[in-house]
């Protein structure tokens, strides 16, 4: 009962904050030097390498990502495969709020990146929080996910896909949007809104 109360408050909170968060609204291109910003749980194990498969072929494509990983162990444990490259918080960087914070955290928040990817595949609050707050231009995530309202391109995924999946698809359909955008002079739909 108690769990349920924090969690309402929490949501309640995050939907307000989140409504004042002014940013600037992009359509980027995702075939020239865009500045991505990847949120996903790097505690599993899998989960971390694909992510960090992700992150490397990015790179290589000659995308600016930077990530953002959830670690549920105290920092002094820190994790066996964390590379400087890449930025983590802990679990006792979540209040019992479920709110995170720390330097990396406000700093994530607050950069302005051209896309932002929340790859979880599940809810998960300190996440859902990062990426309703940021002040990227075009957010992704699921459309089913309790913070599908700040996304600008949601995503219907079955209870089968994995982060792998979930991570290319993304970087399929916006190739295929950017595509089409360049193809035509005339668009008839909003280019900020879409479900796929």
């Amino acid at each position: 009962m108690i769990e349920k109360i924090k969690n309402s408050y929490a949501s309640y909170h995050l939907r307000k904050d989140a409504s004042k968060v002014e940013r600037v609204r992009k359509d980027p291109d995702i075939h020239k030097n865009a500045s991505i910003g990847i949120l996903y749980d790097a505690t599993d194990k899998v989960t971390f390498e694909i992510v960090r498969e992700f992150f490397r072929d990015l790179r290589s494509d000659q995308k600016n990502p930077v990530s953002l990983g959830y670690i549920d162990f105290k920092e002094v444990t820190f994790h066996p495969l964390a590379r400087p490259e890449n930025d983590y918080f802990f679990k006792d960087q979540v209040n019992w709020m479920k709110k995170p914070s720390g330097a990396v955290v406000e700093n994530f928040i607050k950069e302005p990146f051209d896309i932002l990817i929340n790859l979880t595949l599940e809810d998960f609050f300190p996440i859902d929080y990062i990426a309703a707050l940021s002040k990227a231009g075009l957010k992704i995530g699921r459309g089913n996910s309790a913070v599908a309202f700040c996304y600008d391109l949601s995503f219907q995924i079955d209870k089968e896909a994995d982060i792998k999946s979930f991570a290319y698809t993304i970087i399929h359909y916006l190739s295929k949007i950017n595509n089409e955008r360049n193809q035509s002079t005339q668009r008839n739909r909003s280019s900020h809104y879409y479900s796929v």
